[in-house]
């Protein structure tokens, strides 16, 4: 007899009693399955309604939420490599969303701004998102949502915490 449900972002299957076993213990496993379902689907649909890949819609965001930054601010703001962010502000340099210029504060700096058109595409992704954000969180009273929103903050500072600390630890050399 065939399971029902899902369980962990796709059909229930033989393997799943491992993977629930493997990550019973382990919050953060079913925290990754959850962004990587959330990232998935906002791929899609910002591929669909603006011709944008994945890390293009986060670097309009990110950018959007805030004044201009450089580099560094826009990946360590995302969580992200510094030259995986270049590569993508490039291209959305090229696509005329984004705009370079030189920092008047420090003139070795280049700071990142939305253009005209990239500000039009931002505030696009915001309708968009919350749109599929309350579709997610539809179940969830508003005192549940704030609940969530703060303990995600709380969660997502340990992590960058955890990850300074693997930084300091460097990589395992064979």
């Amino acid at each position: 007899m065939p399971r029902r449900g899902v369980r962990f972002g796709h059909a229930a299957g033989a393997n799943d009693d491992h993977v629930a076993a493997a990550t019973h213990g382990l919050p953060s496993a079913r925290i990754l399955i959850l962004a990587n379902l959330l990232r998935r689907a906002a791929a899609l649909r910002y591929r669909r309604l603006l011709h944008l890949t994945g890390g293009q819609w986060g670097v309009i965001t990110h950018i959007g939420n805030g004044k201009p930054q450089n580099l560094n601010q826009i990946a360590n703001g995302m969580g992200l490599e510094k030259a995986q962010i270049s590569r993508t502000v490039s291209g959305l340099v090229r696509r005329h969303l984004l705009s370079k210029k030189i920092n008047p504060e420090n003139s070795r700096e280049v700071l990142i701004s939305l253009t005209r058109e990239g500000r039009v595409q931002y505030q696009t992704i915001l309708a968009a998102g919350q749109s599929a954000s309350d579709r997610l969180l539809m179940d969830l009273s508003d005192q549940d949502r704030q609940l969530l929103i703060r303990r995600i903050e709380t969660l997502t500072n340990r992590a960058r915490e955890l990850l300074k600390a693997e930084q300091a630890l460097g990589t395992l050399k064979r």
